[in-house]
């Protein structure tokens, strides 16, 4: 009869340790550098950009922070989807049936 709430003890710290691992995914954000916004997006000369004055400095942190929020609800989106994906769709016994191997290979979002 101990053994039970020693199971049930080590089911919920897999779970516990599981739950964390997978709230400390990290977001991946390459933003585009000052000298590459500057000309390119901007339109402006090299000799302005070589400047950077405040403004540009400012402009430019406005632009890399909606750009990472964009990015961050697009990665977001597409991990629930993934996860709907995964854990609706894919276990659905009836995709399945009497042991044939599924017909799409399960993998992570990318």
């Amino acid at each position: 009869m101990k053994t039970i709430p020693a199971y049930v003890a080590l089911g919920l710290a897999i779970l516990s340790v599981s739950d964390a691992g997978a709230q400390t995914r990290r977001l991946q954000f390459h933003p585009q550098s000052f000298d590459m916004w500057c000309q390119e997006t901007q339109h402006l000369a090299p000799a302005r950009c070589d400047k950077r004055l405040p403004e540009d400095d400012q402009a430019y942190q406005a632009y890399v922070n909606q750009n990472e929020n964009y990015e961050a609800k697009q990665q977001n989106q597409k991990a629930d989807e993934h996860r709907l994906n995964q854990a609706i769709l894919r276990s659905d016994p009836s995709a399945n049936p009497a042991g044939t191997p599924p017909t799409a290979p399960v993998t992570s979002p990318k």
